[in-house]
């Protein structure tokens, strides 16, 4: 189980406080998962490991006891098929640059025009000096994941984005 923990732990060495998104071997994890399992029904202390390196110089450590408590539940990264687009957005006037979806996994937005595209994340209302980001010409902006809301746009002079949507 150490070497189990010590290689999942260096994989997990840059998360930091909140919630994140990691990529580690989910086969690993299950086989720690199931031993940890194990040990705690069979009333035993999970111990952490004293020492582990980063694979790049950094050493931290974890010198304590710690409780395992609740469920932990893998949830594999599942392969997306659906999506729209390449659709286009022109607008120089505030725009939908894609409606509110729940079922959206992703969105991204190229700026193949002259003009600068103001994109905003939100139901307010985007404009040249109120926006999440603005995209130059031959800029590209990815959506962060799982973002589900409303994305609005204008362009400050005449211009056109691709936008595709991926759910």
């Amino acid at each position: 189980m150490g070497r189990q923990l010590n290689q999942i732990l260096s994989d997990l060495s840059n998360i930091t406080s909140g919630t994140s998104v990691i990529n580690v071997n989910l086969t690993d994890i299950e086989a720690l998962l199931t031993t940890l399992q194990a040990d705690v029904a069979d009333g035993l202390l999970v111990t952490s490991v004293e020492r582990v390196e980063d694979g790049q110089g950094s050493i931290f450590g974890l010198d304590r006891n710690f409780p395992v408590d609740g469920t932990v539940t893998a949830n594999p990264i599942r392969a997306v098929t659906g999506g729209t687009g390449p659709t286009t957005f022109t607008s120089t006037s505030y725009g939908t640059i894609a409606v509110a979806d729940s079922t959206r996994l992703g969105c991204q937005v190229f700026n193949e025009g002259a003009g600068n595209l103001h994109v905003t994340l939100g139901t307010s209302t985007t404009s040249t000096s109120s926006y999440t980001v603005r995209l130059a010409s031959g800029d590209y902006f990815e959506v962060p994941s799982n973002y589900t809301g409303l994305i609005g746009g204008i362009f400050a002079t005449a211009g056109t984005a691709r936008v595709t949507t991926v759910s």
